[in-house]
């Protein structure tokens, strides 16, 4: 028997969540969501909306809290008459740490935190998933990380590893963005149109993932293998060292890493 997988909160994380399982097929999926329009798109996939917090709680196997972090006792405290031992709770309220579920949950329930990154919205998502509870049956973990790796890539990680993956997973995004608007910049400086020159940088990052993933050369190597002795790529490549760019972005990560834990304590 399938699975029934439920949201509250199908705003752009949930909604990309419910949206990507819809489209991977094998779930009865239902969802809510305080604003009633956002349901629509979901619907038209398949996905039932129902009238309440409470009453997707008691219509899933698979709750997928995705509301933001403010409000998530609040929402997790109407949906706790609906909660029994035989279902279980993935949150993604980023900050919302397994402890604090449980609580909010009065241990009715396993509880399951997420992190996704934005990517996630396009199918393209890496999850964090923190499956510490010992509440957590084995077959249930399994169906849980099963859900994730369909809409991605899904790591399994101590709660305590979570402010790190952030930081550099999480954050990650942002980090790649400006520099692919750098090189946007660039080209558009050369005289390419925006949307040319987008587009080509677009279809460099990736094809260069393509062939990370692909490949088992070192990352040094794979650079190394572009540039010619005296060539084009080895005077550009020159600058990037002399600037430090890698002690930039490591910098860049310990910094957020940092600011994680600030927020944490």
């Amino acid at each position: 028997m399938a699975l029934t997988i439920g949201c509250v909160g199908c705003g752009n994380m949930g909604g990309a969540i419910m949206a990507g399982l819809a489209r991977t097929g094998g779930y009865s999926l239902c969802g809510y969501n305080r604003t009633s329009a956002r349901m629509q798109p979901l619907e038209a996939l398949g996905v039932s909306a129902l009238q309440s917090p409470l009453a997707v709680a008691q219509a899933a196997d698979v709750l997928i809290l995705g509301v933001k972090p403010y409000q998530a006792a609040e929402v997790l405290e109407q949906m706790r008459p609906g909660l029994t031992a035989e279902k279980t709770v993935v949150s993604v309220a980023a900050g919302v740490s397994c402890q604090r579920l449980s609580h909010a949950v009065d241990g009715r329930c396993p509880v399951v935190r997420c992190m996704p990154n934005t990517p996630a919205l396009v199918g393209k998502g890496v999850f964090a998933l923190c499956c510490e509870d010992p509440a957590i049956p084995a077959a249930r973990k399994a169906e849980v990380l099963a859900l994730f790796n369909a809409l991605g890539v899904c790591v399994e990680l101590p709660e305590n590893k979570f402010t790190a993956f952030t930081a550099l997973i999480g954050a990650g995004p942002a980090y790649v963005f400006a520099m692919m608007q750098g090189l946007v910049q660039a080209g558009v400086t050369l005289g390419f149109q925006h949307k040319e020159s987008r587009d080509m940088v677009a279809a460099l990052f990736g094809g260069c993932a393509t062939m990370v993933e692909q490949s088992t050369k070192p990352l040094m190597q794979l650079r190394d293998d572009v540039c010619s002795p005296g060539g084009v790529t080895i005077a550009g490549v020159n600058v990037l060292d002399r600037e430090g760019l890698v002690g930039l972005l490591v910098d860049s990560v310990l910094a957020a890493n940092a600011r994680g834990k600030e927020m944490e304590s």
